[in-house]
């Protein structure tokens, strides 16, 4: 991979096109003269191959209403797109503060995430996505709950960077029922922040769990007597995934992940998943597959492909990790 800092002129930057609009976001810019002094927030983005995208979010960023000075640190999970050139020419980098972190060691989110921690300056630490954009009032916001709470999480919309086909298509719980689950509630990684005390003192995200990090986290974060809080209101506009192999590969995913963080919680009370109602879903599903006309089984291709990658990622990783019960 190549790290060498480019020599070129800012214009020469790949930018995203502006996929989110300067009217969803009234904020002003902020100017890099305004962001003088020590961080008091250090904003860590995990990235892998989304620099096409990553504008939206960074833009966002710049539109913050949060009053003290933050950086934001870009931890690269070996990405191949010229992510690298693209930040040290980037027309915000002044404005964001924005730092490089080389995180390429190992494949996740969750490395990307500790690596990017182990390199902030500041006390407090929020993490987002790099293909999301957050709400002008995030920072000051998620931040804000710190006084009270060891971890935070907002909830996210839809609505924002998604068209209404792709919403209808992909199931979305609304921010009241976001963090939620039979067993503890938890953050989401897209929208959570901490100490950096806490986060080093719970030993950061595990490397091993590529999918649901962010709920083993919150759980582990309780066990050890840590308070976390949930804002239920959306915050962060989530962007859902649009092809049909991007969705299976994530639903499967958060299905196998999601069976794996409760066999590690079993000994803790955790409840198992039931192998007979996933096996009955999978049933169910079987007869309205897309070879059906829609307006037969009333559900869309990429729906189909989502609720059977996760039921099939639950199956697999339940009897792994021993998560199942009949």
């Amino acid at each position: 991979m190549h790290h060498s800092r480019t020599t070129t002129g800012r214009t020469d930057c790949v930018r995203s096109g502006g996929r989110v609009r300067d009217d969803d976001y009234k904020a002003p810019l902020l100017r890099s003269d305004t962001r003088a002094g020590d961080p008091v927030v250090s904003v860590i983005i995990p990235i892998h191959n989304a620099k096409d995208v990553l504008d939206d979010q960074l833009r966002a960023l710049a539109r913050q209403d949060y009053e003290h000075p933050f950086t934001v640190i870009i931890s690269d999970n070996g990405s191949t797109d010229g992510l690298r050139e693209h930040i040290d020419c980037h027309h915000l980098r002044g404005a964001l503060d924005l730092r490089y972190v080389d995180a390429a060691g190992t494949p996740g989110a969750s490395f990307a995430r500790n690596r990017g921690a182990d390199a902030a300056r500041s006390e407090l630490l929020a993490f987002c996505d790099a293909d999301d954009a957050v709400h002008p009032s995030w920072l000051r916001r998620i931040v804000a709950r710190l006084d009270e709470y060891d971890l935070v999480g907002t909830g996210l919309e839809t609505e924002t960077l998604n068209s209404v086909a792709t919403r209808a298509s992909t199931p979305f719980a609304p921010p009241t029922d976001q963090g939620k689950s039979t067993f503890l509630p938890f953050v989401i990684g897209a929208s959570m922040a901490c100490r950096r005390s806490t986060y080093r003192q719970l030993g950061g995200m595990l490397e091993y769990v590529h999918a649901s990090e962010d709920m083993e986290f919150s759980w582990r974060a309780q066990h050890a007597g840590r308070r976390l809080h949930f804002i239920a209101e959306p915050l962060v506009s989530y962007r859902l995934r649009t092809g049909h192999r991007e969705n299976w590969k994530q639903a499967g995913a958060l299905g196998y992940g999601s069976a794996h963080v409760r066999g590690l919680y079993r000994v803790h009370g955790c409840p198992p998943f039931r192998a007979r109602s996933i096996y009955v879903a999978l049933l169910m599903l079987g007869v309205r597959n897309p070879l059906l006309p829609t307006a037969v089984t009333r559900m869309p291709t990429r729906l189909w492909l989502r609720l059977v990658a996760a039921h099939l990622g639950l199956l697999r990783g339940g009897r792994r990790y021993g998560s199942l019960a009949w």
